[in-house]
């Protein structure tokens, strides 16, 4: 058994795909046991946009025989990396979770030093630890998110903000997913992410949000920062899409109420299609929001008014 599971989704990433697996794996060889779990994300929903897929998929399914460290995993019932994430965890091993997207780079000994003070300290945090990002590969910004709240129109949202230096992790209202730390209890708390969402939007709100009402931290690890290499993926959204993944976090964290608000003030779009919406998300996702309601110990608007 691994004692540090590593998330990786893609989608024709080809080659970036392989320059990360391989930077994760010298990262942690001899310094802890490990393992990758590479989810190929293909599907119909980009077949249909005639896009052809890449080599990535073949050369991982001939190598993962020969790394111990690799699997390789495919999820093809739809676009959504945070339902291949889902089916990642739940054929790994370890304690402790990290998630990386597939065209990332990890600057030598940021991972190693972000899961030793993990591991140590996972308790006493009583949440996720992040790593700050770059929009590109070789870009000297260093970036984490902030707050963007309008709770009259039932939104909570994030964008990015510069990075501040510090000696020791410091906390943040929310943090990208990727380049997150957490251990398997909590990310079992939080019941994994919502089978419903799709490709684009929701997925980081509904996971800062919930650990927020749920009376958790988000804490950035000082150091050096994982590397985006931001290009396009081979494959596009829409607007709906990102509306109804965006109601789905929204209703699972704040409630029918806050997701109606959002709906009516927030969401753009014909009226008769953003009821339709939401009338599906408070259908389809009420089991996932009695969850998190349960352990529910902050409204959104006393959580606000902390970060205030």
């Amino acid at each position: 058994m691994a004692e540090l599971s590593i998330i990786v989704p893609f989608v024709n990433e080809w080659p970036s795909l392989v320059f990360t697996l391989q930077a994760l794996a010298e990262e942690l060889s001899g310094r802890v046991d490990f393992e990758i779990i590479a989810i190929n994300n293909w599907c119909y929903e980009v077949s249909k946009q005639l896009r052809t897929e890449d080599r990535g998929p073949t050369h991982l399914k001939e190598l993962a025989p020969l790394l111990p460290w690799l699997k390789y995993l495919e999820y093809d019932k739809k676009l959504s990396h945070w339902q291949a994430k889902n089916l990642g965890v739940s054929h790994s091993s370890g304690k402790f979770l990290f998630f990386s997207d597939a065209h990332c780079l990890v600057s030598r000994n940021a991972l190693w030093r972000t899961f030793k003070y993990y591991r140590k300290n996972w308790w006493k945090l009583n949440g996720t630890l992040h790593m700050p990002l770059t929009y590109s590969i070789m870009e000297p910004r260093k970036l984490i998110y902030k707050l963007k709240d309008n709770l009259e129109k039932g939104v909570l949202h994030y964008s990015f903000s510069s990075y501040r230096k510090a000696e020791d992790p410091y906390k943040v209202p929310c943090m990208s997913t990727c380049g997150m730390m957490l251990t398997r209890e909590l990310f079992d708390e939080l019941g994994g992410w919502p089978k419903e969402l799709g490709i684009y939007g929701g997925g980081e709100n509904f996971l800062n949000f919930s650990l927020a009402v749920m009376g958790k931290n988000v804490w950035i690890m000082p150091g050096e920062p994982l590397r985006h290499h931001g290009d396009k993926r081979g494959y596009s959204w829409n607007g709906d899409d990102y509306n109804r993944n965006r109601c789905i976090a929204t209703y699972i964290f704040g409630g029918a109420e806050m997701a109606t608000r959002f709906t009516e003030k927030a969401m753009r779009g014909h009226a008769r299609v953003k009821y339709s919406i939401l009338n599906n998300v408070l259908d389809t996702c009420a089991e996932h929001r009695e969850h998190i309601k349960k352990k529910t110990v902050l409204t959104p608007e006393e959580w606000v008014a902390g970060w205030r």
